[in-house]
């Protein structure tokens, strides 16, 4: 079973009114970096990260010798495409995470064998760092250097390595090297697709459609090339409404569920090949989030890196989408983009059509997108990863 700690959303502050009170605290304290970097934060939670770079920029002008500033400023840069003032900031690299920034500028600016050797030195220096993972595997992979790749996944699993990333990048190798039943019972097994009706009372999920509408701070814009929305409105500041209590129910049954889920679980056989039960996480937290879509909106490819463990509660659907036979509104999951080019029928596609009550849990390396549903109707749920504490 899984320890359980508090989900990520128990502790995020609403924007406006957290900003307003550090705003206060800097005033009446100038001197101290400290409420700009708290301003630097929530910043950051909502993908501002032109306001959190002013934050913690101005932050660093009080305190030019934290070390720990010029890491957040610099990852600000490179998120902002600002690479060359990021390796201004992390020129004495010695962590895993200025490593990788370093690697992050470099490839922005196209310097890809320095790119490359910051990467493996992030890795080097922490072999759980699931970015380096993920930015390393994809030069090799486009360099068309498969043997690297899979010495690479073999070194990181030796290492006691198995997070969502990594099982991911193993896949996609494998079924290139051609160890296809590896390969398949790595990247996609339906019968670790489970869909759970979930008990809870009458009008629950009517309530929980409007608190979760009705929330204050909903998020529409995101990193294009970073997350999967397009046109989705996603709702991270789920104690943010009038009856937070909702959220906090819906989690405790999402949580026995899962705990359900895992005891019911093959346990893995020293013969056979099955990473993904092998990497439950002993300790770990939920992070949710609202997930509001109609018309045209949908999720594009993608997977839940962060995650050991993802899934959806459907807390409203529209007739439309519930009963409908063509695929509209509905949960696919299928190969990874690169696979789906360059061994196309490899994977079979499935779709699963969302029910109100319904939670759908799947192993968070799984590709997955949504279908819109085309209907002046939301489409309401609740996404979440199960995130694995530190290693």
């Amino acid at each position: 079973m899984i320890g359980w700690g508090k989900a990520t959303c128990e502790d995020l502050v609403a924007p406006a009114a957290g900003i307003a009170l550090l705003e206060r605290a800097v005033r009446a304290a100038p001197d101290n970096p400290e409420p700009l970097v708290r301003i630097g934060h929530i910043h950051v939670d909502n993908y501002r990260f032109a306001d959190a770079a002013a934050a913690f920029e101005a932050a660093l002008r009080l305190a030019p010798e934290r070390r720990d500033l010029c890491l957040k400023l610099a990852t600000q840069f490179v998120a902002l495409q600002r690479p060359a003032e990021a390796l201004a900031l992390l020129d004495t690299p010695d962590s895993a995470e200025r490593y990788y920034l370093r690697g992050c500028a470099f490839a922005a600016l196209e310097q890809d064998a320095e790119a490359e050797t910051a990467f493996r030195a992030a890795l080097d220096a922490d072999p759980h760092h699931r970015r380096a993972c993920m930015k390393l595997c994809k030069i090799l992979r486009e360099t068309d250097r498969m043997g690297a790749l899979l010495t690479l996944c073999a070194w990181l699993v030796a290492q006691g390595v198995g997070h969502a990333q990594l099982l991911l990048d193993w896949g996609r190798a494998l079924a290139i090297a051609g160890e296809d039943d590896k390969a398949r019972r790595l990247l996609f097994d339906p019968a670790r697709v489970t869909r759970t009706i979930l008990p809870v009372t009458d009008g629950f999920n009517d309530a929980l459609a409007g608190e979760i509408l009705a929330n204050p701070y909903p998020v529409g814009e995101f990193p294009l090339g970073d997350e999967a929305n397009r046109g989705s409105m996603r709702v991270h500041h789920l104690m943010g409404g009038r009856q937070p209590e909702l959220v906090r129910a819906l989690l405790t049954r999402i949580r026995d569920a899962i705990d359900a889920r895992i005891a019911a679980m093959e346990v893995p056989s020293g013969n056979g090949f099955d990473p993904w039960p092998a990497s439950l996480p002993r300790s770990a937290h939920l992070n949710p989030w609202g997930l509001i879509q109609k018309r045209d909106a949908y999720e594009e490819w993608h997977t839940h890196r962060g995650g050991w463990l993802s899934g959806v509660y459907y807390v409203r659907v529209p007739r439309g989408v519930a009963e409908a036979d063509d695929g509209r509104g509905a949960l696919e999951f299928g190969p990874p983009p690169y696979l789906a080019r360059e061994r196309p029928g490899f994977l079979e596609a499935r779709r699963y059509v969302p029910q109100e009550g319904v939670l759908v849990l799947a192993p968070s390396h799984y590709h997955h997108r949504t279908i819109p549903s085309g209907l002046d109707e939301h489409r309401i749920s609740l996404a979440f990863d199960v995130v694995p504490d530190a290693p």
